[in-house]
C-alpha cells in the first residue's frame, strides 16, 4: 500500500515537562534514523505503528494536592 507509513510514538521526561511525541514517516530508512537518534538521547522505549491516515486524541488526567510544609 503506498499510503502507508510509520508512527513513530515516544516520550521524554524531565524534572520540569514530559514530551509525548508521534512523529509520521515515509520509509523505513527515515524510521531507523529517528530510532538511532532515541538511543543515542537514552530514549528506549517507543512505540511503532505501521498504518495509513491516523487520527488522535489526547486524554490526560493529572491529580494535585498541596504539600506538606515540612519546615
Amino acid at each position: 500500500m503506498a499510503d502507508e507509513r510509520f508512527f513513530l510514538i515516544y516520550q521524554e521526561a524531565s524534572d520540569e515537562e514530559c514530551l509525548l511525541t508521534i512523529q509520521p514517516y515515509q520509509d523505513e530508512q527515515a524510521l531507523a534514523e529517528a530510532i538511532n537518534q532515541l538511543q543515542a538521547k537514552q530514549v528506549d522505549e517507543y512505540t511503532i505503528i505501521k498504518g495509513r491516515k491516523m487520527t488522535a486524541k489526547l486524554r490526560l488526567a493529572v491529580e494535585l494536592s498541596e504539600a506538606a510544609d515540612d519546615e
